[in-house]
């Protein structure tokens, strides 16, 4: 597949952007419809749609998901903020940008994830719901970056940094359907002893469950994730219709008002 080149915007300025269909902390960009329909002859059967998204000016890139396709403009694509930051696409960004398809064999999916949040009130707030709604919106995730999570606890708006220490088994390793073991780090006092808990699979709600000790590792159950797969036993031009489709049905239902 060829490179195609894009300018990307924030997502917070996509025409069909609200707080229930666009989640901010999520790593899935919107693409054009014209392109996602080249897409999908690209991969195969059962494969997830992962790309790498790429500023041409830094040469830095990220494994990124396909979300909600768009008719808008094709020469745009939306992305989450924090994914712009990643690639230094930040302000005004007339950066040219890249999108390959992702070679995701030598990528695994993540076993253990340790989290450094930045904020003390991480420990004194269960915030154990935060973190497994991140993980819902997130198909891969990188060591050594800075994530924000709502805290919904604490009123709208409200978000706490989280730092991504460390990732096992490789340092870009994909979320997937299953449990992964998760260790806050607190760097606020000293450690105490740690504690599991088992938390519950989605659909994941607010709850007043355990208070998050100093340090603990949780078992984390990861529900099956929306990022699209190319469905299996169909011609590419049925599979082609079924997958976009499917892209526009989601897409209306996002764009529903509630």
């Amino acid at each position: 597949m060829n490179n195609t080149m894009f300018i990307s915007r924030s997502l917070v300025f996509y025409p069909g952007f609200f707080e229930d269909n666009c989640q901010e902390l999520s790593d899935q960009i919107i693409i054009p419809s014209y392109y996602l329909n080249r897409l999908i002859d690209d991969f195969e059967e059962g494969e997830k749609l992962y790309l790498n998204m790429t500023n041409t000016n830094t040469n830095k890139n990220i494994l990124v998901a396909i979300g909600s396709p768009h008719s808008f403009d094709r020469n745009t694509i939306f992305a989450p903020q924090w994914i712009l930051d990643l690639i230094d696409c930040t302000g005004c960004c007339e950066s040219v940008i890249t999108l390959t398809k992702a070679d995701m064999s030598e990528v695994p999916v993540a076993t253990k994830i340790i989290i450094k949040p930045l904020d003390p009130i991480a420990f004194e707030l269960d915030t154990l719901t935060c973190f497994e709604k991140a993980f819902m919106n997130l198909h891969s995730i990188k060591e050594g970056i800075t994530i924000t999570v709502p805290v919904p606890q604490l009123g709208k708006g409200y978000t706490m940094l989280a730092y991504i220490e460390k990732v096992e088994p490789a340092a870009i390793s994909q979320i997937a359907e299953g449990e992964v073991d998760v260790e806050f780090i607190n760097e606020f006092k000293e450690v105490t002893p740690t504690a599991p808990i088992i938390i519950p699979t989605a659909p994941l709600e607010s709850s007043t469950g355990h208070m998050i000790p100093d340090s603990i590792t949780n078992p984390i159950v990861i529900p099956s994730s929306p990022i699209n797969e190319v469905s299996t036993e169909v011609s590419a031009e049925e599979r082609r219709k079924t997958v976009r489709d499917s892209w526009i049905k989601r897409y209306q239902n996002n764009a529903a008002p509630l």
